[in-house]
């Protein structure tokens, strides 16, 4: 998923949206920067560089290399290797390659340039697009200790920035009792997605398939739980046995998900269709499908609703981490508890069974992820970030809106779980949430 579509901007390739005074940014960013590999932290990062760059303001890129291209391919510990070397090179880089106005670094990017807890750094931002401790409860042997290490370096590049900015609520609360941070200092901004490309696809689309299919999109890690989502379809297929299951992405679980598909004989129902490199290909199997499903157990956000979303499709997943702050359950798609096949069994059958369903619950996603586009997240990045950008751009940053929230009530017909009830953000956290 690499194509031109997320090329990294480094000036506005588009007239400004709004007249602002230019800010330069630094983004210093070590992560995979092909999204089939870099999964939603690639994306992410690409959309709130293409929203600030739209808005009229400067965005450099401060990679490994010069031009800030990928780090050549290679194992998980010859990445972590580069990322530490490109870590402990950064100050030097940062100063030969500035002035900013603002450093935002991502993850473990800018460990070596953040300040202590006692003297954060002025004007670096710290954007915690996953948090590697939250992670690791998932992971097994290597992959495990390794995201526990990272987990030490994020804790302490979190304690010294300025700001840290996190997707989702959820994340806020994990933040603050992992990394023991101040809450006063993080902000929650939610992903972008840029639209444009799928509102194109949406005015010609493909034509969905006349078999019953299903779709789910992820590197896969055992946190994304694809594993049971296998193991629910041979309930749903007592039911819709001509059923098929695409699923998109790469990553160390797939050897095990293909043994279980084998195992249950779905080899003809699954498709492994691995890392696809190109955007619209990507794209244009959302709108070949009729239902997206990913059964994660944590997301630190979940960009790929987003693009479900984009496509008109309804969701099926679970209630964890901050995935009930992006899906709205009983409007966008259906939420069950996590690690149950014969629940998720459930919801699906009842999603595929009834197009009229399927119809309304695609127009509301289309409707609410028109507040994710990426010129809208900037703007509440920006408003966010704290005193260094607002003395930059000046008044009014009290326009932007921090009071609509993720859950607006559920439809009648549609069971409210018990645990699907809005958290509150910890004393101090701005209320500037998920849209």
């Amino acid at each position: 998923m690499n194509g031109p579509a997320r090329d990294r901007p480094s000036h506005p390739s588009s007239p400004p949206l709004a007249t602002v005074t230019p800010l330069r940014i630094a983004f210093v960013d070590s992560w995979k920067t092909a999204t089939a590999e870099g999964t939603g932290t690639a994306v992410g990062i690409m959309n709130l560089a293409r929203g600030l760059s739209r808005l009229g303001h400067e965005v450099v890129f401060v990679g490994p290399s010069r031009n800030g291209t990928a780090p050549p391919s290679g194992g998980e510990m010859s990445l972590l290797y580069r990322r530490l070397r490109y870590n402990a090179l950064l100050p030097r880089r940062i100063r030969r390659e500035g002035p900013f106005d603002l450093v935002v670094g991502f993850d473990i990017d800018g460990v070596r340039w953040s300040g202590s807890s006692s003297r954060p750094r002025p004007g670096f931002i710290l954007a915690l697009k996953g948090i590697a401790a939250d992670e690791a409860r998932f992971a097994r042997g290597r992959a495990r200790a390794q995201l526990r290490f990272l987990a030490l370096l994020e804790a302490r590049s979190a304690r010294g920035a300025h700001r840290v900015v996190v997707p989702s609520r959820y994340s806020a609360e994990v933040a603050t009792r992992v990394y023991g941070l101040d809450p006063r200092r993080i902000r929650v901004v939610p992903e972008a997605l840029d639209l444009a490309p799928w509102q194109a696809l949406a005015a010609d689309p493909p034509p969905r398939p006349q078999v019953p299919t299903l779709l789910s999109v992820a590197r896969q890690y055992p946190r994304k739980d694809t594993a049971t989502l296998i193991r629910a379809l041979p309930m749903v297929r007592r039911q819709v046995p001509n059923l098929r299951l695409r699923v998109l992405g790469g990553g160390p679980e797939l050897p095990r998900l293909q043994a279980l598909t084998a195992e249950l004989g779905l080899s003809r129902v699954v498709s492994f269709e691995g890392p696809l490199p190109e955007d619209e290909v990507v794209r244009q199997a959302y709108f070949q499908s009729h239902v997206f499903c990913l059964p994660s157990r944590q997301e630190g956000f979940g960009i790929v609703f987003l693009e479900a979303m984009a496509a008109g499709l309804p969701i099926v997943a679970v209630r964890a981490a901050a995935v009930p702050e992006v899906v709205q359950h009983g409007k966008t798609g259906i939420l069950v508890p996590p690690g149950s096949p014969d629940a998720l069994s459930a919801a699906l059958l009842r999603v595929l069974g009834d197009p009229e369903l399927r119809r309304r619950m695609g127009e509301e996603g289309r409707k609410r992820v028109g507040a994710f586009g990426v010129e809208k997240v900037a703007e509440r990045f920006l408003a966010e970030v704290g005193r260094e950008a607002r003395d930059a751009q000046g008044p009014p940053w009290d326009d932007v809106p921090h009071d609509v929230s993720p859950l607006n009530g559920t439809p009648e017909g549609i069971e409210d779980p018990e645990d699907l009830q809005e958290r509150s953000a910890p004393e101090g956290i701005s209320a500037a949430h998920v849209p």
